[in-house]
């Protein structure tokens, strides 16, 4: 099959598989593990994984087919192993079917170059295409556009999964080392949904993202042939990647082809799904600007009268059960001390979190994240979600019924625990870490504030 392509297609499957296949992303997606396993790249999910094996010579592919199992077995996760037909495949479909694998779809792969793609013309009469970011502040992605998606498919990324992987400039997953290593790149722009619309009727969307270190952009998905949002897709792509790689058959792929793509190979899917129960949420979900987001927010301002003003009180009403500590000892959000703060503050949310409870970790203005304490932080799983130090901006720690949490103010450079069972766990390292306390109970306990723990 390899020897009857022409020079342009053989270009193009050369950088797909040498830049899309078998690479770990620099930034994981939001709550996910990715794992290299000598060939092997595994990504966890939490609620399922994905195998992704490129071409070349595996000296065992049944050893290799078992340890995935194991694996994700362990994880609990099902899995899905992509095959291209262009693989010298060793046999391996067949021996992921003798280890349990289902085959499923079959779709053509296809690349386009952007240049040589359509461009945006005149619409037809009361039709539009808009933009609706898949994060920051453009997150209008309304409920008919997600609908519209989930009913469509299978698509090579599904918009569920677009919006919950993709990586933002907030705090939720991004370390500072993350953001030096990324400097120059707006992730606020490497995610994005377009919604083609007749009047007030949606009639379909289209979804992309940035392909990290690559040329690629990918089209995550597109729910029919709708040419207006191929030419919008190559407008904003172009402005930073080369080519794009899409998965489609029938119409979509004859509209994809028309319009300047081509089938480089095709793919098919296999599945295999381990014993047992599968959860049903990943250990971290994103949280921004949508109900569940806002909600949590109002019910933290309204128990404890959060304010942001200039003048006279910025901060909360400090419950009784609270103690409140300065962090004028921390030089920066680098400094080792709020790595020893944040070790300190998970150890005792995971001790008080009830089984199964669900937290919250919010920050003003920006995404935060509802996740399973007992499923984040450690070998093997994602990041716990954000940090108890407030680097630049409000930080809190909650559980759903608020009963405790933490607080952290950068006007004021503070960090407030509250909840008995909380400071049962943490109050004693926190001061010896942080020094003299401020307040307890909201009341000023009338100390001078010195750097570093107490004289002994």
């Amino acid at each position: 099959m390899v020897g009857g392509m022409s020079g342009t297609v053989q270009e193009l499957l050369a950088a797909h598989d040498a830049q899309l296949r078998g690479r770990v992303p620099r930034v994981s997606p939001v709550g996910a593990v990715i794992e290299q396993d000598g060939p092997v790249v595994r990504t966890h999910y939490g609620t399922h994984g994905t195998v992704d094996l490129p071409d070349g010579a595996v000296p065992d592919v049944v050893a290799l087919i078992r340890r995935q199992q194991a694996v994700f077995a362990e994880h609990g996760e099902p899995v899905e192993w992509k095959l291209y037909s262009h693989d010298q495949e060793r046999g391996l479909g067949e021996r992921l079917r003798e280890a349990g694998f289902t085959a499923g779809w079959e779709r053509a792969v296809l690349v386009a170059e952007i240049e040589d793609l359509p461009r945006p013309g005149v619409s037809s009469a009361g039709r539009e295409v808009r933009e609706a970011g898949a994060g920051g502040s453009r997150y209008d992605v309304h409920d008919r556009i997600r609908r519209i998606a989930a009913g469509t498919g299978p698509h090579r990324t599904s918009l569920a999964e677009l919006e919950a992987n993709a990586p933002q400039w907030g705090k939720l997953q991004i370390t500072p080392a993350d953001a030096r290593a990324l400097a120059g790149r707006s992730l606020w722009w490497d995610t994005m949904v377009f919604v083609l619309e007749s009047e007030t009727k949606v009639l379909g969307a289209a979804w992309y993202e940035r392909v990290d270190d690559s040329e690629f952009s990918s089209l995550g998905g597109m729910t029919g042939p709708y040419p207006e949002l191929v030419a919008a897709l190559a407008r904003r792509a172009g402005l930073h990647d080369r080519r794009i790689v899409a998965e489609a058959d029938g119409a979509l792929q004859g509209m994809l082809e028309e319009a300047g793509f081509q089938e480089i190979t095709r793919v098919r899917t296999y599945h295999w799904y381990p014993p047992g129960s599968v959860a049903s949420d990943r250990p971290v979900q994103r949280l921004i600007r949508d109900p569940e987001h806002d909600a949590i927010w109002n019910r933290f301002e309204d128990r404890y009268r959060f304010m942001r003003r200039n003048d006279i009180f910025d901060g909360i009403t400090e419950p009784s059960d609270s103690v409140t500590w300065h962090l004028a000892a921390c030089e920066s959000p680098d400094d080792p001390l709020v790595t020893e703060i944040q070790e300190i503050v998970e150890r005792g949310l995971r001790a008080c979190a009830k089984p199964g409870e669900r937290l919250y970790w919010l920050d003003w203005q920006h995404e935060g994240a509802r996740f399973d304490p007992e499923r984040v932080g450690g070998p093997g799983r994602p990041r716990w979600p954000g940090r108890a130090y407030p680097d630049a901006d409000y930080h809190v720690y909650l559980t759903d019924d608020l009963r405790l949490g933490t607080f952290g103010n950068p006007r004021e450079d503070s960090l407030c625990v509250f909840g008995d069972e909380l400071l049962a766990e943490v109050e004693e390292d926190l001061t010896a870490l942080l020094g003299i306390v401020l307040r307890r109970g909201g009341r000023n306990l009338g100390n001078i504030w010195e750097f570093g723990p107490p004289d002994a």
